[in-house]
């Protein structure tokens, strides 16, 4: 037993050695070069030059991260209140998911949308955001939670008929 920890040691000496050893450069060229480093791929990628442009368009962006989420949280809020904090979580996360994701539309106007609809776009998503907030805050007091989530749904279906011809209308 003990030549085996002392095998062992050996062995994590040696492998410390090496790689010191492989990683070992001057102390004055490492401080050169970091900054150096840093400053090249500041200048290789600026804010200007940063693309978040979408995926996809906008109905597969619904189709595959909105429209779960809501049908979760639909039928989480069809059954009893939540007995503990644990079972509150799926109720807390699709909230939180339809919230941000309202944030994010926000910035995804409707391409050839007049500065008008921009601002209705912007306003409409602002008030999914603004339920879905109050969802996921209120959690832990079920009727809250209902109402707010209703006030979501209430402003997903404004925006479906502003801007999908009143197509996709949810049910609360």
């Amino acid at each position: 037993m003990k030549s085996s920890a002392i095998l062992l040691t050996l062995c994590c000496l040696i492998a410390g050695v090496t790689l010191a050893y492989a990683t070992a450069q001057d102390p004055q060229e490492k401080s050169e070069l970091k900054p150096a480093a840093k400053q090249k791929a500041k200048e290789d990628q600026t804010d200007s030059e940063l693309s978040f442009e979408p995926v996809d368009n906008m109905h597969h962006f619904m189709e595959y991260i909105a429209l779960p989420r809501y049908r979760s949280l639909k039928k989480l809020l069809a059954g009893d209140a939540p007995a503990n904090r644990k079972a509150w979580k799926p109720i807390k996360s699709d909230a939180l998911i339809l919230t941000e994701t309202a944030a994010l539309l926000a910035e995804r106007v409707p391409e050839g949308a007049t500065a008008e609809q921009a601002a209705q776009w912007r306003q409409l998503s602002h008030d999914v955001y603004t339920a879905g907030k109050a969802t996921y805050k209120s959690a832990g007091d079920f009727d809250a939670v209902k109402k707010n989530y209703g006030l979501m749904i209430d402003s997903c279906n404004k925006c479906h008929q502003a801007f999908a011809d009143g197509k996709y209308q949810l049910k609360k």
